[in-house]
């Protein structure tokens, strides 16, 4: 590394392994004049776990980008030794007979989170029934990070891993998803502006602006700017909300200008577009700020990376939700009783105003002939590109209010930028509107009153009245917590069992409550029911431990850590 004062040299001590070697190649990138990539180098995807396929991110992602870089891999697969022993695997051997694998190992970290009340590794169904807050107040005194390193192998020198399949690419280099982001951002977020010879982003307005398409040398280069344009608009208020204010030249202007050229290798890599070399040249004003700022705190490089690695996932995530409700029916199976007390079942869809409406004209006398029904239904060339997915009857409601609001807002926003005329608000759609605002539950024949027990109403009230007891009455009222009816109905149970080991107990008073459905399977409230009471149970038993010997278990896991 480049000569730095005793302050930063330090800093870069404390460093680990991994890191150090990572601001070393980055830091011999920017002095040889090339940015942070070396010219002519080829993408091969996203780094990925050859076993499970699971993308590394973040430090992980970009180290081995680096290592990929460096020694010329074009395979972005990696497996540790035992995965390889277990595989049946070996090292590839070079022309000498000796093996590619010697000390080809890269060294990559990860966080394992662990519970002090379990001693195990944490599972976050714990949080299951707790609001935002307790959520928050349980992560704090009970769940702490433990660093691990792993060993991996690149798939260019593994014998034996199967041949990665090489993606059909189009010649023209458009690249479809690339092509659905932009139209996303443009349509939701950020306006795109094409014209004039400079690619920037406008604050103050939030616009991108970019030359014309065809003023780039090829498509690498156009989605290359592009997508860093876009990274930088993520830093709107409404968005990220990361300071923008910086002058050019300035510090704070050039650690942006890093998160955002990060930030796109990370979305090209996901999109599978070659780095441009062009690109790389139009960033070479700003080496030297980079240089100067990583060699003043090489952190700075591990806080870019990890605000690149969230503008990124921000990013892809926010036109894959579109493109996942855009091509997705929801659909919910309702059991009613008939005239005659049997159980029949219908299906419902969301309609067009908010409301929801019956896919198929009658009801079934069993869910399996209504299925066979509706399969039949989902081949029609009208729903040729959909997926369809089954939810609750509530969960049915809530998308199909969301999605007319979302057309609506869509249509608002379209015709404040004078792309279409005045909108028109037929009676039918005011009314749609107002029909399909979520209601609080009817607590006809349910509440205190219902529950003919004694000691049930006494536990009422005991609940009521304890911490959080305001929102213990939300719940019970019918009122929600999470907008969700599972979750409410989860964390109205934990509640409930925070008072009671007894299972029957716990359902009599939970069926009391706002939050009992009649139309969903007493199943599921069961097992819910015996989760709140396992979760209930584990907090007690910490409560009656000692003090002492709490103390002493805990301080004993903070030695650890």
């Amino acid at each position: 590394m480049s000569e730095t004062t005793t302050t930063e040299s330090s800093t870069y001590d404390k460093l680990t392994p991994q890191r150090k070697t990572l601001i070393d190649q980055v830091m011999q990138n920017l002095e040889n004049g090339d940015g942070l990539w070396t010219p002519g180098w080829k993408m091969s995807g996203v780094p990925e776990s050859a076993i499970t396929g699971k993308q590394y991110r973040g430090v992980n992602n970009f180290y081995l980008t680096i290592v990929s870089m460096m020694k010329g891999y074009s395979d972005n697969r990696w497996v540790t030794f035992n995965q390889m022993e277990e595989k049946g695997w070996t090292f590839k051997t070079d022309e000498e007979g000796k093996s590619l694998g010697k000390g080809a190992g890269v060294t990559i970290e990860f966080f394992e989170f662990r519970d002090r009340e379990t001693k195990q590794r944490f599972d976050r169904h714990t949080l299951d029934g707790m609001t935002d807050e307790e959520r928050q107040e349980y992560m704090k005194d009970n769940v702490y990070p433990v660093r691990r390193y792993y060993r991996v192998f690149n798939g260019d020198i593994i014998e034996g891993i199967p041949q990665k399949e090489e993606q059909v690419l189009d010649p023209s280099g458009k690249v479809e998803r690339a092509e659905r982001i932009l139209d996303y951002w443009n349509e939701n977020e950020a306006k795109i502006i094409y014209g004039g010879n400079q690619a920037y982003y406008k604050p103050s307005t939030d616009e991108v602006h970019l030359p014309p398409r065809e003023a780039f040398l090829d498509m690498a280069e156009f989605y290359s700017t592009a997508m860093h344009e876009v990274g930088h608009s993520t830093g709107h208020s409404s968005r990220l909300n990361r300071d923008l204010s910086s002058g050019f030249g300035s510090a704070g202007y050039a650690q942006e200008e890093l998160k955002a050229e990060i930030a796109s290798l990370f979305m090209e890599q996901d999109l599978n577009i070659s780095v441009s070399e062009k690109h790389i040249e139009n960033n070479s004003k700003y080496i030297k700020n980079w240089l100067e700022i990583i060699k003043e705190n090489p952190n700075a490089l591990f806080t870019a990376i990890t605000d690149a690695d969230k503008i990124a996932k921000y990013v892809v995530d926010k036109e894959r939700l579109a493109s996942s409700k855009k091509n997705t029916e929801y659909f919910a199976i309702v059991p009613k009783e008939n005239e005659y007390g049997d159980t029949v079942y219908t299906v419902y869809m969301a309609e067009q105003y908010g409301q929801t409406r019956p896919a198929i004209a009658y009801a079934f006398s069993s869910r399996e002939a209504l299925m066979a029904e509706f399969d039949k239904f989902q081949e029609a060339p009208f729903w040729k590109d959909k997926t369809f997915e089954e939810v609750s009857f509530e969960e049915l409601q809530a998308k199909s209010i969301e999605r007319f609001e979302a057309e609506q807002a869509a249509e608002e926003k379209a015709d404040k930028q004078g792309e279409s005329g005045e909108i028109y608000l037929p009676p039918s759609q005011i009314a749609a509107r107002g029909l399909s605002q979520t209601s609080k539950a009817d607590m006809t024949g349910r509440g205190v009153e219902s529950l003919t027990r004694m000691s049930d109403r006494e536990l009422v009230e005991r609940a009521k009245k304890t911490s959080g007891g305001e929102k213990f009455s939300t719940l019970y009222e019918g009122g929600t917590l999470f907008g969700n009816d599972e979750k409410d109905a989860r964390s109205m149970m934990v509640r409930i069992a925070a008072f009671t080991t007894d299972e029957q107990q716990l359902l009599r008073i939970f069926k009391s409550s706002g939050q009992f459905k009649d139309e969903n399977p007493n199943s599921l409230y069961e097992k819910i029911a015996k989760e709140s009471l396992a979760f209930a149970a584990r907090i007690r038993q910490k409560e009656t431990q000692p003090i002492m010997d709490t103390g002493k278990r805990r301080a004993g896991l903070n030695s650890k850590t």
